[in-house]
Order: structure tokens, then C-alpha cells, then sequence
């Protein structure tokens, strides 16, 4: 049978990982893609429940070891960990708390696509360019560029404006072409660090290829 690649995910995933490696590796992907567990809670239940609703999920899915059940047909991390955020929010549903109290959102969330399921895709994404974003920042300020890299970034999903680039160049003390290069560079980085980033939570590269198609299509939807 197939496995996860050795990432903190599989470590998770293993059914005997070396002692504090598997609650290391959750504490990374929880610290990761929290925002993406909260933010369907959020839209799933009422909002004065969500932080504690997604609290208790993560507890309990690392206590009763939910995360080693990964079955690797599914793919990746990302469907996975929407599998479990679903099946606990039916058990819980099951239970009759008050927290599913309707809150008048449902028929317009319908009727603009806009359910839980597609914006966990949308938050998931954005938590995944955050990765990317910090590995490579990391890595500029080793190299001591991290203040080109900061100065760069607002500009990575759009075009500076006139004389922007010109006027950043002067102050740092470089040509504007040669600025535009690195930002062209960062955006080509950029492009390969979420590739890398998410292929680590896929199980092989042709669910890779398919999971993130999947996510390019709902970011694509959503401008």
C-alpha cells in the first residue's frame, strides 16, 4: 500500500512514529492551516461557537489519533482534513446542540456557491501561499535580503504602480531592471515554493497535480 511522503503529515499519519515526532508535526500543520479549520467552523455553525467547536475538533483528533487513520486513497492532507472537519460536524449536529441553530445564511450561501466546503478551498490555498511565503522569506533574510523581500511582496498578485519600482530601486540603491527581475524571479519562487509546500501533503505527484488543480480552479472562481 502506498504511503505519505515522509513530511510532518506522514509523521502524523504513521502508526508508530518516534516518540513527540508525530505531536510535533500536528503542532506545525495546526499552526499552518489553523485559520482554514477555524474559518469552516465559522461558516458552519453559529459564530459564537466556531473557536471553541474548532478547538475541541483539534483536541480530539490528535487525543483519539484521528490523523494516523489517514486512508492514502484519498490523496492529500487537504481532503482529508475535510473529511474529518464534515464527519466531526455531523456527529456533533447528531448530538443536537444548540449551536446549529439556523443563522439565515444557508439559502444564501446556496445561491452564491458560497459554502463551507469551497471557502475551507479558498482558506486552505491561502494558508499554503502563507507557507510558501514564510519558507522563502526565511531564506531571503538568511541571505540578507530580507528588506528587498518585504519591499517586494505587496506586489507578488499585483503590478506595482508608475514609478513605484523606479522610486523602491533609488532607495535601495539598485536599477529599476534589475528590481523587476527579482520581483519576476520572487513570482516564479513563489510559484514552485507552493508547489513544493503542498506536493509534502499529497501522497504522490499525480494527486498532487490534481489537488492543486482543484484549488486553482476554486481561487479562480472566486475573483
Amino acid at each position: 500500500m502506498s504511503v505519505f511522503p515522509t513530511t510532518r503529515w506522514s509523521l502524523i499519519q504513521a502508526s508508530d512514529p518516534e516518540p513527540g515526532e508525530a505531536a510535533a508535526a500536528w503542532g506545525e500543520l495546526v499552526r499552518a492551516y489553523r485559520p482554514a479549520i477555524l474559518g469552516f467552523f465559522r461558516r458552519s455553525v453559529l459564530t459564537r461557537d466556531a473557536d471553541d467547536l474548532a478547538q475541541e475538533f483539534l483536541l480530539r483528533s490528535m487525543r483519539d489519533g484521528w490523523w494516523s487513520r489517514a486512508d492514502p486513497e484519498i490523496g492529500s492532507f487537504r481532503r482529508f482534513l475535510l473529511v474529518l472537519l464534515k464527519r466531526y460536524l455531523a456527529q456533533e449536529r447528531d448530538a443536537g446542540h444548540r449551536r446549529f441553530e439556523s443563522t439565515g445564511h444557508a439559502t444564501l450561501e446556496r445561491e452564491h456557491h458560497d459554502t463551507p466546503d469551497r471557502q475551507f478551498d479558498i482558506d486552505f490555498a491561502l494558508c499554503l501561499t502563507r507557507v510558501a511565503l514564510d519558507e522563502l522569506g526565511e531564506e531571503y533574510q538568511r541571505t540578507g535580503r530580507g528588506g528587498i523581500f518585504a519591499a517586494l511582496v505587496p506586489w507578488l498578485s499585483e503590478s506595482p504602480e508608475h514609478g513605484e519600482l523606479a522610486a523602491l530601486a533609488e532607495k535601495i540603491g539598485v536599477t529599476p531592471n534589475t528590481l523587476a527581475v527579482q520581483l519576476k524571479r520572487l513570482r516564479v519562487r513563489l510559484q514552485k515554493a507552493v508547489r513544493s509546500a503542498h506536493a509534502e501533503l499529497s501522497i504522490d505527484a499525480a494527486h498532487a497535480e490534481s489537488d492543486m488543480a482543484t484549488l486553482r480552479l476554486v481561487l479562480e472562481g472566486s475573483t
